[in-house]
């Protein structure tokens, strides 16, 4: 390998392979090599109606392997003339093709991944005969598990019993029960599992994905199958070189084993800055990745199977709460977070309770409340989150047993639900103002020992972003983290488990960023610059309040990263 921590991968689709002279992917070869280290190439045997001759996949891997790459294989199940290509899962003919591809596939590598179009969206007439009373999502789980265990894999392993057989999964993961991904029971079978990373530009497409996705998906992912989650995919497809790094550098924080560029044609013909900065920065990030420890962070949990405020966690960790998410929940954490996919648990609210006993804090969102109102969710805070909804720019912060004592503008209007609340019986740590009147936007009662805190999620929870800073800071603040930091929004945070941490901006501007350790006499040694210590900054109003902190400042350019070690 190039590298010490991870492997750098590729991919190369089956049309290119089997329309190129082997000359031409020689060529290519050379030209990508000149920008970027690349360990091991996935060469596609079947796409879309395209199967690679048999003669030309053994020329194109000797190829490869004579350039040092290591080799495996690759399967798109896709076809011509349906919804994106989909496979129909009760097509007796497709059936046939996967069987026959996944054989021949695996007779030539020993590694063989499905790509993420291993889905099935057919509403044919067969398919609505064999869903019968089911629901589609139910239908699709059970069809695609079958699928999974009684044909790719058996034929694949029919064909060589040394057959490694990876199963890629897409970014959009909160669509897989309704596509029949089914993330409870196939890696079970499979032999390992892979990731999509891909957050392209998060402005302008249509799937909604931010970047902090490109961490947290591989962290889930890693936690659904410990130790055999192989890999992180990124791509190129409607990015800027901005774009691009930054699902590299996620997917490598993450610590995923591979960094796989998608795909090898696209990197020959892109214009070469993006391949000069993909290899800029898997250098620079290889030399102090292997100092950090495991990842860690707040312990949040998403149900298998489950959806609900769709990819708010990605929202989230965009505000710099460091998560590490679990698709079973977390018992043991003494600090867990829930947004509305956890209503999905049948028994979440005994959970929740459970956990607030033992004495931990747990966060849930005004979501998760509404939708656990029926199920409990009173009887630990009764409040009401009403139908009505608020508008507002100007934003206060109340300490605990305090009045207000901060009043900030937020960079633009925000709508949220009017909660509505016994005074006394709860306290309001932060609220929108509107004239003459208030709206809590984070709450916190106790119950036993324990603190159970609800957010209030604006109606787009990109205008979280819009929160003021010093409002953030308190958010952050009461999660008792090893590490904090004090800015806007769009800064993220990655915490590891040896005392190393990161921020990444995602901001298109400087950002003097505020590292907060809660003890006396912390150092920061930079990790990924020569060693250099930064001095405490303390700030005469916040020495006053906590004397057991020591806090750091930080100028962090655009979309740029820094990590540290805390000593």
């Amino acid at each position: 390998m190039h590298y010490k921590n991870f492997r750098n991968a590729t991919y190369a689709p089956a049309q290119y392979l089997r329309d190129t002279a082997v000359g031409g992917i020689e060529a290519d070869i050379g030209h990508v090599g000149r920008y970027l280290k690349l360990d091991k190439i996935y060469l596609e045997t079947y796409r879309s109606d395209v199967l690679v001759p048999r003669e030309k996949m053994a020329e194109v891997k000797a190829l490869f392997e004579k350039y040092g790459y290591m080799t495996s294989g690759g399967i798109t199940t896709t076809t011509t003339g349906t919804l994106m290509g989909a496979f129909c899962y009760t097509d007796p003919e497709h059936l046939k093709r996967l069987g026959d591809v996944s054989a021949y596939t695996a007779e030539m590598f020993d590694e063989v991944m499905i790509d993420d179009f291993y889905f099935t969206n057919c509403r044919c007439e067969n398919c609505i005969k064999a869903k019968g009373g089911q629901t589609w999502a139910e239908f699709r789980l059970k069809l695609m598990q079958d699928v999974s265990e009684n044909i790719v894999i058996k034929r694949a392993k029919e064909a060589n019993p040394k057959a490694h057989v990876i199963i890629k999964y897409p970014n959009w993961y909160e669509s897989f029960p309704a596509c029949g991904y089914n993330l409870e029971d196939q890696p079970p079978v499979f032999d390992s599992i892979y990731t999509g990373t891909e957050t392209r530009d998060p402005h302008t497409t249509h799937q909604n994905l931010q970047r902090y996705l490109s961490y947290f998906l591989p962290r889930y992912f890693e936690n659904v199958k410990p130790g055999l989650n192989g890999g992180g995919w990124h791509d190129l497809f409607e990015c800027t070189v901005e774009d691009y790094i930054q699902q590299i550098t996620l997917t490598l924080f993450a610590k995923c084993r591979e960094n796989m560029h998608f795909c090898f044609p696209l990197m020959a013909r892109f214009p070469s800055a993006y391949m000069a900065a993909a290899g800029a920065v898997s250098d620079d990030i290889d030399l102090f990745l292997g100092k950090l420890g495991s990842p860690a962070g707040i312990a949040c949990y998403k149900p298998y199977h489950s959806s609900g405020e769709r990819h708010l966690y990605d929202f989230l960790g965009m505000l710099g709460l460091p998560l590490e998410p679990y698709p079973d929940y977390p018992a043991e954490a003494k600090t867990v977070l829930l947004t509305g996919s956890s209503a999905y648990d049948d028994g979440i609210t005994g959970k929740i309770k459970a956990s607030l006993l033992a004495g931990s804090s747990v966060f849930i969102t005004s979501g998760l409340y509404s939708a656990l109102k029926d199920r409990g969710i009173q009887d630990i805070l009764p409040m009401e989150v009403t139908a009505r909804t608020v508008t507002s720019d100007r934003f206060t912060f109340c300490p605990y047993a305090h009045n207000n004592t901060e009043f900030h503008r937020a960079e633009g209007d925000i709508t949220l639900k009017h909660i509505a609340y016994s005074t006394n019986d709860l306290w309001v740590l932060a609220a929108a103002q509107t004239p003459y009147y208030s709206h809590p936007l984070l709450l916190r009662g106790s119950y036993g020992p324990g603190w159970l805190y609800v957010l209030n999620i604006p109606d787009a929870p990109a205008d979280l972003y819009k929160l003021p800073a010093p409002l953030l800071k308190a958010l952050r603040g009461e999660f008792g983290l090893p590490v904090s930091i004090e800015c806007g929004a769009r800064v993220g945070l990655f915490l590891y488990g040896n005392d190393s941490f990161i921020i990444q901006s995602f901001k298109a501007s400087p950002e003097k960023v505020r590292i907060r350790i809660p003890r006396p006499g912390a150092e920061l040694t930079r990790l990924d610059a020569p060693p250099h210590r930064f001095d405490r900054k303390t700030e005469p109003e916040q020495a006053r309040q906590k004397a057991d902190e020591s806090v750091f400042e930080v100028l962090l350019m655009p979309g740029r990263y820094a990590a540290f070690m805390v000593g």
